[in-house]
């Protein structure tokens, strides 16, 4: 086989792959950071507060987030997984670190980056210092 056709099957071979590269990449792109927090109901019909981007619960938070969102999330993480945050609303280093914990004890990939299987595997602080799951939004 000639050098050229191995160069085109290639290019073919990329090629055919490319719009799934770019799907990936356009859908995280496509989901919004949290930058808010909304009460939300658990497994258990419990209210709780979830991170959030306005209403839409499917958002993502990593190291270098701030807001209402990360303090929804600081207040579960220490409530539900024994952890002593400072409930300041900034992720840094410490809630990093915290939520990969969380993220292992409940068997998901401990990244540290909370999304929406992050959601709805960690447990949430509800009314009477208990915690439960909430029911993602699918």
């Amino acid at each position: 086989m000639s050098t050229r056709r191995r160069t085109l099957g290639m290019a073919v071979i990329l090629a055919a792959g490319a719009p799934m590269l770019l799907d990936a990449g356009t859908a995280q792109a496509a989901t919004p950071t949290c930058n808010t927090s909304v009460s939300y109901t658990t497994v258990h019909g419990s209210s709780t507060t979830i991170p959030a981007a306005s209403r839409n619960v499917s958002c993502l938070l990593a190291r270098g987030n701030s807001g209402n969102g990360v303090k929804a999330l600081q207040l579960s993480l220490n409530e539900c997984y024994g952890e002593d945050l400072a409930r300041d609303g900034i992720f840094g280093a410490g809630t990093q670190a915290a939520l990969r914990r969380a993220q292992s004890q409940e068997g998901q990939a401990a990244d540290g980056v909370y999304g929406p299987r992050t959601r709805d595997a960690l447990h949430w602080r509800v009314a009477g210092f208990a915690c439960d799951r909430v029911n993602g939004p699918g």
